[in-house]
């Protein structure tokens, strides 16, 4: 998926009611995202990490996700993730739960927004 496709797909599931941020990693023409929103209730929601095949199996991804609970564990934000890969992340590093310190919200997965729902 495109960023702008993400982006519309989050603005409809929120109803607009989130302002959308992302983090990204450049390599050459290529770009990595991971999109997020942050609520007026301080929870910050991991939507969609995108990694383009050229730049899969590089960690990346991974690099991606923990950003994010950098984030979230530096500002004190409760975690939120619908994102199958950050999801699937975390379960293989338990460990970066622990290390930021970071308290996770339960999520029930989107439709329209990952390929497999």
């Amino acid at each position: 998926m495109t960023i702008d496709e993400v982006e519309a797909l989050i603005k409809t599931k929120t109803r607009n009611k989130v302002r959308i941020h992302r983090l990204e990693e450049r390599v050459g023409d290529s770009v990595a995202f991971l999109s997020y929103s942050i609520d007026d209730q301080n929870k910050l929601t991991i939507w969609h990490t995108e990694i383009p095949p050229s730049l899969q199996h590089m960690g990346i991804g991974g690099k991606l996700v923990e950003e994010a609970l950098q984030l979230a564990s530096r500002d004190s934000f409760r975690l939120r993730i619908v994102c199958p890969f950050a999801k699937e992340h975390l379960a293989r590093h338990p460990e970066l739960k622990e290390r930021y310190a970071v308290r996770l919200v339960e999520a029930s997965p989107v439709r329209g927004l990952h390929p497999n729902l």
